[in-house]
Formats: C-alpha cells, sequence, structure tokens
C-alpha cells in the first residue's frame, strides 16, 4: 500500500510540472493523493504542450476584466493576467475612455483643449491619441519619435539607476523606466527578494505587493510563479474567487 507522506513545500512546488502518475511514483503515494491535493491546491493539471494564444484572443485583453474573459475564452485567470501582463495591457477600467472613429476626428479639427473637454478627458490623453494616430491639427508638427531601442541598450536596464542609465544612454528617465523597464516587468535597481518577501506573495493582490516592495506587478507575478505559489483568492463565506491582479 502507497506509503503516505508529509506534504513540504518542496513537494507542493512539484505539483502541475509532471503527470499526477509520474509525481506520485517519485514521492512514492498513490495518483489519488496528488490529485486531491494538486485540486485542493488549485494549480491546473501538467500539460506539456500549452495551448497558443490566438490573435483574436490576445485582443480582448484588457477589454474586460481578467475573470470575465478567462470564462469567455476557457482559460484560467491567472492565465489571462500573465499573458496581459506579457503584453503590457494594463488592467480593465470601465472609467477609461474608448475612441470611436467620431472622436478621432476631431484630432484634426478642434484644439486639444476643447477635444478633453467634449469627451471628459485629460489633455494628456488626447495628446497620447496624438501620437498614436499620428493626426495633428493643420499646421501643427510632429514631435520626432524617439530612437528605436538596441539590445545593448536593453542590456543596461535595472544594472543601476533610471537616471543613471538614462545618462548613459541620454534619454529621459521617463522613458528609461515608466516606458522600458517596466514594459519587460523587471524590477528597479537594487530590488532583491527576501525572505520576508516571498512569504508575502500570495498573501494579498500582486498590484498591491508591488507598490509595498518597490517594484512591478509583473516582477511579483513572476516571482510568484518561479515559487509556485497560486494568485490571491478573496474569501466569500464558504467561497473562494480569483483576486484580479
Amino acid at each position: 500500500m502507497p506509503r503516505e507522506i508529509l506534504w513540504a513545500a518542496d513537494a507542493d512546488r512539484l505539483l502541475g510540472t509532471m503527470s499526477d502518475q509520474e509525481l506520485a511514483r517519485r514521492l512514492g503515494c498513490s495518483r489519488q493523493a496528488i490529485t486531491g491535493r494538486r485540486r485542493k491546491r488549485r494549480i491546473p493539471p501538467f500539460r506539456p504542450y500549452r495551448r497558443i494564444w490566438s490573435r483574436l484572443e490576445e485582443e480582448g485583453l484588457g477589454t474586460m476584466p481578467d475573470q470575465r474573459l478567462a470564462r469567455r475564452l476557457n482559460r484560467s485567470v491567472e492565465s489571462v493576467a500573465t499573458r496581459r501582463a506579457a503584453k503590457g495591457i494594463p488592467i480593465f477600467n470601465p472609467k477609461k475612455h474608448r475612441w470611436t472613429p467620431a472622436d478621432d476626428k476631431l484630432l484634426s479639427e478642434r484644439p486639444d483643449a476643447q477635444i478633453a473637454a467634449l469627451l471628459g478627458i485629460s489633455k494628456l490623453a488626447v495628446k497620447h491619441r496624438h501620437h498614436r494616430l499620428g493626426i495633428f491639427l493643420p499646421g501643427r508638427k510632429e514631435l520626432p519619435r524617439p530612437r528605436p531601442w538596441q539590445p545593448g541598450e536593453d542590456a543596461l536596464l535595472g544594472t543601476a539607476s533610471d537616471a543613471q542609465v538614462a545618462q548613459r544612454l541620454e534619454r529621459s528617465t521617463a522613458s528609461v523606466g515608466r516606458r522600458r523597464r517596466l514594459h519587460f516587468g523587471m524590477p528597479p535597481h537594487g530590488h532583491r527578494w527576501t525572505p520576508k518577501a516571498d512569504a508575502l506573495l500570495g498573501k494579498m493582490p500582486d498590484d498591491r505587493l508591488a507598490r509595498r516592495l518597490g517594484c512591478t506587478v509583473k516582477a511579483v507575478l513572476r516571482r510568484r510563479e518561479r515559487l509556485g505559489i497560486p494568485v490571491w483568492r478573496v474569501k466569500f463565506g464558504n467561497t473562494e474567487s480569483e483576486a484580479l491582479t
């Protein structure tokens, strides 16, 4: 009769990394024990060939809450959140303005201040839309586009403070930090994961922990997945619901 095992963190980290039957042989217990433990920890079964994201599925990222999109695509909430973060798409915000063709037409007809007042958005949002679509008022010159990033420049991200890297590359601090380093989900220079920080993973939403530690949400997400720690869940009575990160 297969022996019972005392579940430790090392054993839990193996759940879902191989088939339940293979892990049962490795740990010397029954497959049912592995399956039950994996389901209790809400870890999906091992799938050597992951389902590839289609272009149509990716177009839905950030257009609705991750939980709703996960149900629509028959994927896990964590899979949707991970893909969205990897594509650099912000979490769905119902208050965010959705541009329409009629709104875009205003870009070539009215000043930014008037457009912002008409649509109830900021002048900065209008400015970003101008440059994204390349639409400007007659006689208004487009600002020069930033030079493309080179692999050698990307390699410097996180090796020093954003201001130091920006000075070395002759770029702005904002382009180095908020626009490039955060795009790759890299923590700021000097951030090191400690046992105390690791203990907080999965105990609160990833975005809240990122603010607390002073790093990016993507950095928290990657660290949590690397350690095999499930996403934080909100408890409602006797049920649990996955938190959106």
